[in-house]
């Protein structure tokens, strides 16, 4: 939309057997038309695409909320790839820090039980 420079409200497509292809070919997977219609049926809901004809799957444009959905998602891509690798690590401990901490109980449960039952080498 904006490498062409034209505005959202001018962006139309419509969801058939030649989209499927395109899609398909630009990503590299193979996406069935029904596929395609159960994408656009959960971004209708969201508001991120509108209808814009009675016809259900033709003349679906993106709305404004959802150019920023996708830039909020493009740019969470940018930042994800750039980053270096202590703060993925970091994001992974803060993703699975309950994970964490129930190993750190079970180590410590077995410690106590080792000294409380008199666990000796």
């Amino acid at each position: 939309m904006e490498a062409n420079g034209v505005t959202s409200q001018v962006v139309k497509f419509e969801v058939d057997q030649k989209f499927a292809n395109e899609i398909s070919s630009k990503y590299g997977i193979r996406y069935t038309v029904s596929d395609l219609k159960k994408a656009v049926d959960k971004c209708l809901a969201n508001e991120w695409l509108a209808q814009r004809s009675f016809e259900k799957y033709k003349d679906i444009g993106i709305t404004p909320k959802g150019v920023g959905a996708a830039r909020s998602k493009i740019k969470s891509e940018e930042n994800k790839s750039s980053q270096t690798i202590i703060k993925k690590a970091s994001d992974y401990i803060e993703e699975h820090k309950g994970l964490f901490v129930f190993f750190g109980f079970l180590i410590a449960l077995a410690t106590f039980a080792s000294k409380f039952f008199g666990v000796t080498k």
